[in-house]
């Protein structure tokens, strides 16, 4: 997955792949199959972690906080300290994967779909409840504020990579925010 998401999908070869699991050439493909399944695999491997665990802690910091509203700040504060510290230029690994291979690998949509789409879930949920809680704007569609905010943290994300100056990630990310008023 790192070798993927350093240098993207087109860009690796199955040099850079064999090299970086220190398998050899018929090993990889009897374990793997191809390239594009092992990307595959790793997209799926994506979701099922770091979105799970970053769509788990938003709910749980919901709970714990008692404010959803307090949780989607802190889930931005999270990123904009992840973006704007080491690494932070990298990006989003499904973020970047969407905008390489979205239009030509069916295969590779779909699983980007499904993971972008539950961290949209996670902050629909959570906006429903900031909208029972009262921190939340109650006259606004939960839905299309739960697509906003996933847009803006995943823009958020690639400007990252291009300025991750952190003052100007907190703008970005206040303004994002503000969307919930």
């Amino acid at each position: 997955m790192h070798v993927f998401w350093k240098k993207g999908y087109e860009s690796t070869t199955l040099c850079d792949l064999i090299e970086a699991m220190g398998l050899s050439k018929s090993s990889f493909y009897d374990t793997f199959g191809g390239k594009n399944e092992l990307f595959i695999a790793t997209l799926d491997w994506y979701s099922d972690t770091v979105v799970a665990s970053f769509t788990g802690q938003l709910r749980s910091r919901s709970a714990a906080l008692g404010s959803a509203r307090a949780a989607i700040t802190e889930a931005f504060d999270m990123v904009v300290e992840a973006a704007a510290g080491p690494g932070g230029r990298r990006g989003c690994f499904l973020g970047n994967c969407a905008v390489e291979v979205s239009s030509s690998d069916p295969a590779a949509a779909a699983r980007i779909r499904a993971g972008i789409g539950a961290t949209e879930n996670a902050f629909h949920d959570a906006i429903l409840t900031g909208q029972d809680q009262g921190d939340i704007a109650a006259g606004s569609d939960p839905r299309a504020l739960a697509r906003s905010l996933t847009s803006s943290l995943n823009g958020l994300r690639v400007m990252a990579k291009v300025n991750p100056e952190e003052a100007r990630l907190r703008d970005i990310a206040r303004l994002a925010l503000s969307v919930l008023d």
